[in-house]
């Protein structure tokens, strides 16, 4: 098997690896919003401890591109894509960290208390989702257009962002305990809405692995909805 033979089945397992990162990523997101849905504290627990294995992974697939790149001579188009799969790696664990913050919420939550919530924030995690999982379909297939397509759908997450922190700010607690769950739904909100700005970054890095330059894709998108109005 010739050198390059070899680099090139190394690669193709790298990305192998990277994308099955990407899909453990997506499943433990999703995992957590059904925990934080059905009330799951003992679900939300597991989840909580299961997030070390995703910090695990990006550490090793870091380890791996360092290696490609050291030990190989990649040509530009592969080490644009190895550059972008690094960058990818760190955001895909910072949405992780998100996650398992949504599971940590969801052991300390008091379902009890304004109930109307759960729908809106659900809503707003499954979009998310949705998101995650096309920015991966477009850093598999290389596919810019679905890249910038998913970056738009960042402003969704904002604007639900906006009307759930809008109507929480609106409530009057009457005591700790529900000022306490009102914070709680406001940092998941939050936190949601940060996610969506992880989502848009591996967007712009999908990009800059097709055109070798680096969009700000949440100027673009905001720019574009200036224009609309």
């Amino acid at each position: 098997m010739t050198g390059k033979t070899i680099f090139d089945s190394k690669l193709e397992a790298y990305y192998q690896d990277a994308i099955y990162f990407g899909t453990l990523i997506e499943e433990y997101f999703n995992n957590c919003i059904q925990a934080f849905v059905t009330q799951d504290v003992k679900q939300a627990k597991e989840l909580i401890k299961a997030d070390k294995k995703n910090d695990e992974m990006q550490l090793a697939l870091e380890e791996k591109s360092i290696r490609l790149l050291a030990l190989q001579s990649p040509v530009a188009s592969d080490l644009r894509k190895i550059v972008t799969s690094i960058k990818i790696f760190a955001n895909l664990e910072r949405i992780g960290d998100y996650a398992k913050h949504l599971a940590k919420l969801t052991v300390k939550t008091n379902r009890a208390l304004f109930p109307e919530f759960v729908e809106p924030v659900a809503s707003m995690a499954q979009q998310a989702s949705a998101m995650i999982r096309d920015s991966i379909t477009a850093y598999i297939n290389d596919d810019e257009i679905l890249a910038l397509d998913t970056a738009k759908k960042d402003n969704e997450i904002d604007k639900l962002k906006k009307s759930i922190i809008a109507k929480l700010i609106m409530l009057q607690p009457k005591n700790d305990v529900e000022m306490k769950q009102v914070y709680r739904y406001i940092s998941i909100a939050k936190d949601l809405e940060r996610l969506g700005d992880h989502i848009t970054t591996i967007c712009e890095w999908v990009v800059f692995a097709s055109r070798g330059e680096i969009l700000d894709l949440g100027h673009l998108v905001n720019s574009d909805e200036e224009e609309v109005t």
